[in-house]
C-alpha cells in the first residue's frame, strides 16, 4: 500500500511511477491538489490522460477534501484525499499492448477539441478508415477523446491489433 501527502508538482510522475511499476501496490491514498482528484474522478463527466491513465489500472474514489486552512503556511489551492483500490495489470495482456494502449491514449488526446478520429488518423496511418471501425465497434465517429471510457480506449487498443 502506498500511502502519502506528496508535492503537487510531481503527483502526475508518482502515480505513473508506481501504477506502471511491475510490482504495483494494491492500494494508493494520496493527497492531491482537490482539482486533479476531481479530474482524476472525472467529477464534471469528462475524461482527461490522467484520469483513463489511472482507471485502465484501478479504480479511483475521491475520499474527502481538506480545506487549505489546515495547512500552515495555508497554500493556495483545497486538496483532496483520493484512493486507488483494485490495482492491478489485468486490463494488459502484455507489455507491448500496455504501450500500445497509451500511445493511442496519448495521440487521441493530443487536440483535445479535435475529433478522436482525426487525432488517431495521424499515427494511424495503415489504418484509413477509422470512421468504418468506430461505427463497427458502437462508437460515435464524432466522439472526442474526453467522451471515451476507460473501456471504449481499452477496446480500441484491442481490436485495432497494432
Amino acid at each position: 500500500k502506498l500511502i502519502a501527502n506528496i508535492p503537487y508538482n510531481i503527483t502526475g510522475a508518482i502515480f505513473k511511477k508506481f501504477l506502471e511499476e511491475e510490482k504495483q501496490p494494491e492500494k494508493m491514498v494520496l493527497l492531491v491538489q482537490k482539482e486533479v482528484a476531481e479530474r482524476i474522478v472525472a467529477r464534471d463527466g469528462k475524461e482527461s490522460i490522467l484520469s483513463i491513465s489511472i482507471k485502465v489500472y484501478g479504480t479511483p474514489k475521491y475520499t474527502m477534501t481538506v480545506n487549505k486552512k489546515f495547512f500552515s503556511p495555508s497554500p493556495k489551492v483545497d486538496s483532496a484525499v483520493i484512493s486507488i483500490s483494485d490495482i492491478s495489470k489485468k486490463n494488459f495482456k502484455s507489455k507491448n499492448s500496455e504501450k500500445i494502449f497509451f500511445e493511442l491514449l496519448k495521440a487521441g488526446f493530443a487536440h483535445k477539441r479535435k475529433l478522436v478520429i482525426g487525432n488517431l488518423k495521424k499515427v494511424l496511418k495503415a489504418k484509413d478508415n477509422l470512421e468504418e471501425f468506430f461505427i463497427k465497434i458502437g462508437l460515435n465517429k464524432n466522439v472526442r477523446a474526453e467522451d471515451l471510457s476507460v473501456d471504449n480506449w481499452m477496446e480500441i487498443s484491442n481490436k485495432l491489433n497494432l
